[in-house]
């Protein structure tokens, strides 16, 4: 061989690569689990060491083996008639889950099962490959079960809630019924401070009514099956706007909605979302001779940003964290009315699509609320 000739390039590689310990370097080193066995008999004639490591087997107790020598005759059974069917098609046969019986129990296995034709082109062995999914399974298992007794407990809870709100507006009915009653029927016989005392059962009585839909309206948020679809958030904005105006037209409010506000979700949830944050936005903003509320919405990245800002009574921003709390409030019900819960309300519609929210204000000077909600849409 001259200078300039080029050497051989298998003369540089190590022997392993030249030799059939090279394939048996792979197979004995898969994590997986590989077995391979002859046409006719379907005997094992090949079990690499993850195999063995499964199984609890060595080799020498495997190979010249059929599965009925080695495992239960139902385990056994589901083997033969993949094998057969693999065989058979002269097709890889994918098993996305089988058992099989190992030292320390029965495991779960997803096999691809291929057929290795011979000189003459039919199958002469069948070749598997396992994955150990017994972890995994287990884990889906685990919370298909949580899931289905949270399901349970869910509709169990729901059936209480009716039943309690039931026996509860029954009364509450009553006590504001005959509280009008007495107004109405005693009128000349009562006193001015009894007037003001029937006046205010009956006015308790109805917030108790209106905190009993509160609370109904927050439990069904938690619970209620997402629906996705495409949501114009701008839209469900300018007709909650709309109804705020008609129910109080004395209001001079300047309103603003623009931007990019369209998401993916639950549309009935997220018009809840938005009726609480305008809602209260209306409300605390109503001692304003001429007041401004604005929606918006940005992208940013894979998520809508929606800003909802009115220059309203505003909060200190110190104390935002409280105010997504179930009867948390920042003001008396003497100065706005309400009962706490239109914003725990926001906060569980927002964290069902895989959102956040956060809000920031100043004593007097507005508040912010702001939603980062995926624009893919995200459930819970």
């Amino acid at each position: 061989m001259s200078v300039d000739e080029p050497a051989d390039p298998r003369a540089t590689q190590p022997p392993i690569a030249r030799s059939g310990e090279f394939l048996e370097a792979i197979l004995d080193n898969l994590p997986l689990m590989v077995f391979v066995k002859e046409a006719e008999e379907l005997r094992y004639v090949r079990l690499n060491p993850a195999g063995q490591r499964l199984t609890g087997l060595d080799r020498r107790e495997i190979v010249g083996k059929t599965d009925f020598d080695i495992f239960p005759p139902d385990i056994a059974a589901f083997f033969r008639e993949k094998d057969r069917r693999t065989l058979e098609e002269g097709t890889v046969v994918d098993i996305p889950e089988e058992q099989v019986q190992t030292h320390d129990g029965r495991r779960w296995l997803h096999t691809l099962k291929v057929p290795i034709p011979g000189p003459d082109g039919r199958p002469s062995y069948l070749l598997g490959i396992s994955l150990d999914i017994t972890e995994t399974r287990n884990a889906q298992t685990e919370t298909r079960r949580a899931k289905e007794a949270a399901e349970g407990s869910n509709r169990e809870l729901e059936a209480f809630a009716y039943s309690v709100s039931h026996d509860l507006r029954a009364p509450l009915r009553s006590i504001a019924g005959f509280s009008q009653a007495l107004l109405e029927d005693e009128d000349d016989r009562l006193s001015d401070r009894g007037k003001d005392y029937l006046a205010r059962v009956r006015a308790a009585a109805q917030r108790m009514t209106g905190l009993i839909d509160d609370l109904l309206e927050l439990s069904r948020v938690g619970r209620a099956e997402l629906r996705h679809a495409h949501v114009d958030l701008g839209a469900i904005a300018r007709e909650i706007i709309d109804e705020l105006r008609a129910a109080d037209p004395s209001r001079d409010v300047v309103t603003v909605v623009e931007g990019d506000l369209l998401v993916h979700g639950d549309p009935t949830l997220f018009t809840v979302m938005l009726r609480n944050l305008l809602d209260n936005a209306w409300k605390y903003s109503s001692k304003r001779s001429r007041a401004h509320i604005e929606v918006r919405g940005t992208r940013v990245a894979d998520q809508l940003v929606l800003t909802v800002h009115d220059d309203g009574a505003g909060f200190d921003t110190a104390l935002a964290g409280r105010l997504f709390s179930p009867f948390h409030r920042l003001h008396s019900a003497t100065e706005f009315p309400g009962d706490g819960i239109g914003l725990a309300t926001v906060r569980r519609v927002v964290h069902r699509h895989g959102g956040r929210v956060s809000a920031e204000g100043s004593p007097d000077g507005g508040a912010t609320f702001t939603v980062h909600l995926p624009i893919a849409g995200s459930s819970s």
